[in-house]
């Protein structure tokens, strides 16, 4: 049949199907999905990708131009709508990465900086936020912060953060303090979250102290796949989390470790790198 016979029998059939019903049966679903918030956590190694190995140093010093874009194109086929980074680049290479996916950034300095980008409007936002007015001494030396965002209907509560990886006792007094301002902050329908790389493991005591706090680990509610986190070449650990409130958690859809992409390495290819040794955690929300 010629093309010209088949578009005029096409549209001929559906004059027919409008004609005799008066309208096309298509459930509003199917052409308006629901919304979703998607948000990602990610540990980005100050955008040095990895592994660094003889195969992979000069591969590794040949792109270094082009890690903001790079790391933005990636995050770009998830369509998130909030991005926090731990182990922050130079801020302005995290302004590159923001604008490539038209998003509104604040920046966490610290010994390891913070990052958060989202397409919401940021309300307003805070370095190192304490309870008690004073200097943090020996805790939170990566980054530790919090911001409201303010979608179309309402505000998120949004806190950031990347603990201490070695010392236990200074990780403890941090999940303290980060509880005291989540208490501080807490209201009523308040939704919020807390992501970013917490360097500890599920069966650690820290773990269950955000849990006994009504918070709820997405991956271990809605995950999906495999779900540790480090490193990008042979994930055996899992240190990245999403945390939501009871609120927030009961719109949850999914949660995933994105184990993909040019996140992750390709063991076929002795030169080739991931972005970071660890990988990104991805949860969608309604």
């Amino acid at each position: 049949m010629k093309r010209r016979h088949f578009l005029e029998k096409s549209l001929l059939a559906t004059s027919h199907i409008a004609l005799s019903t008066g309208t096309l049966s298509i459930k509003p679903k199917q052409w308006f999905p629901e919304k979703k918030i998607t948000t990602i956590t990610y540990n980005v190694y100050a955008f040095q990708g990895y592994p660094k190995t003889d195969d992979t140093q000069f591969v590794l010093k040949e792109v270094q131009g082009q890690m903001p874009e790079r790391i933005a194109l990636e995050l770009a086929l998830f369509h998130p709508d909030i991005v926090t980074f731990q182990e922050a680049p130079a801020e302005e290479e995290v302004k590159k990465v923001a604008e490539k996916l038209d998003m509104q950034y604040t920046y966490f300095p610290g010994g390891f900086p913070g990052a958060l980008l989202t397409k919401f409007e940021i309300a307003n936002a805070q370095n190192c936020p304490l309870v008690q007015k004073s200097e943090p001494g020996d805790l939170f030396s990566r980054h530790w912060g919090k911001a409201t965002l303010k979608t179309e209907d309402e505000e998120i509560m949004l806190y950031s953060a990347h603990l201490h990886p070695s010392d236990d006792a200074i990780r403890a007094r941090e999940v303290e303090e980060v509880l005291k301002v989540m208490q501080a902050d807490a209201k009523t329908g308040q939704l919020l979250l807390f992501q970013g790389d917490l360097n500890h493991e599920p069966i650690q005591d820290e773990y269950a102290r955000w849990a006994q706090a009504g918070l709820t680990d997405c991956y271990s509610a809605k995950g999906v796949e495999q779900r540790n986190t480090i490193k990008s070449t042979f994930p055996n650990r899992t240190v990245d989390y999403i945390w939501a409130n009871e609120v927030l958690s009961k719109r949850l859809l999914r949660c995933k470790v994105l184990f993909e992409g040019n996140f992750r390495t390709n063991p076929m290819d002795e030169r080739s790198f991931a972005l970071s040794d660890h990988l990104p955690v991805m949860a969608e929300f309604k």
